[in-house]
């Protein structure tokens, strides 16, 4: 069995090599004939296939393929649970992995119960582990998403403070829960809470994956709209213009990071009275919704509003009152 383990085990580790450098198409590569392998070696080898099938759903995911990331977290998580049980820790990888998956595919509810799931069983066993700082931080987002905001800023902070004890004040997993907190800020209506931890997230991504990773570009958006508020504009188109220019170059299927940033550069194009430019923007917004998220969300709700306030200025009632009625169907209000 030695023998047969020792290519796989090649394979994985060049898989991961190229993870760290972030050649993704090569890395599904290696991950995918691990896969291969791992079957072909039976049941006996169910904990490495479940790693290698985590690890390709990491990568297409990174790649921007998330619904077909969904299906290998799946078959990983049942491999996972089976061999390894539903308590250990790689288990709890899997559950938080693909529960942010899901959550960016739009299945809210979904992605809050794996958070469920897992949160008591990191208390018990985890609590000095980063994946307790995932499932806060994923709850808080789900919560944040949901509307239900009683909790979000203690499960958010909770998460922050976690990620900086267990991985470091300045690893990538804080990054992510400074950016959880600065956005639920930014929610709150309190942008001069959000800026700078938005930009502490960034400047942490920057120095660890470069100024056009998808992550950095994806807060840079976020960004924008505090200064949208502020009445920067120039800026907010600045920082927008980078992050869709950058996205469009390193990540084409990130179809959920360029509809955000489109959205939010739809409302700039809004408040500049720029309506044309506007409905053309919302408008691509809602057709890359339409195709990547799992089911009509809060999210699509928002943009058909948005959507319906352009075609007002633009004259345009009965397409208006059409938009509203389909986004009122949405949020159950019909």
């Amino acid at each position: 069995m030695a023998a047969a383990q020792t290519p796989v085990a090649d394979l994985n580790d060049l898989g991961n090599q190229a993870t760290e450098r972030r050649d993704y198409p090569a890395a599904e590569s290696y991950f995918r004939k691990a896969v291969e392998e791992f079957r072909a070696l039976g049941p006996d080898y169910d904990a490495h296939l479940a790693a290698s099938l985590f690890n390709l759903g990491n990568v297409v995911c990174a790649e921007g393929k998330r619904t077909e990331g969904a299906r290998y977290y799946e078959e990983a998580l049942v491999l996972h649970r089976r061999s390894l049980g539903p308590k250990h820790l790689r288990t709890m990888t899997n559950v938080n992995r693909m529960a942010v998956n899901y959550m960016t595919l739009g299945d809210v509810d979904r992605a809050e119960s794996l958070y469920a799931e897992a949160l008591p069983i990191e208390r018990e066993l985890y609590a000095d582990d980063v994946q307790l700082a995932h499932s806060l931080g994923g709850l808080a987002s789900a919560h944040l998403l949901k509307r239900q905001t009683a909790d979000v800023l203690p499960l958010a902070e909770e998460a922050l403070e976690v990620a900086r004890k267990t991985a470091g004040e300045n690893s990538l997993d804080a990054a992510q829960m400074y950016a959880n907190v600065a956005e639920i800020h930014r929610t709150f209506g309190r942008p001069d809470r959000a800026l700078p931890l938005y930009r502490k997230a960034r400047s942490i991504c920057e120095k660890a994956l470069g100024a056009d990773d998808t992550r950095v570009l994806s807060i840079l958006s976020q960004e924008a709209l505090i200064l949208m508020d502020e009445g920067k504009l120039t800026l907010a188109e600045q920082a927008l213009n980078r992050a869709l220019d950058g996205l469009g170059k390193n990540c084409p299927l990130c179809v959920t990071e360029v509809s955000i940033a489109e959205n939010n550069l739809g409302l700039l194009r809004l408040k500049q009275k720029r309506y044309a430019d506007a409905d053309r923007l919302l408008s691509h917004v809602l057709t890359l919704q339409e195709k990547y998220l799992t089911k009509p969300a809060r999210e699509m709700a928002d943009t058909l509003q948005n959507l319906a306030v352009v075609r007002e200025k633009e004259q345009l009632h009965a397409d208006a009152v059409r938009l509203q009625n389909r986004a009122a169907t949405i949020l159950g209000l019909r």
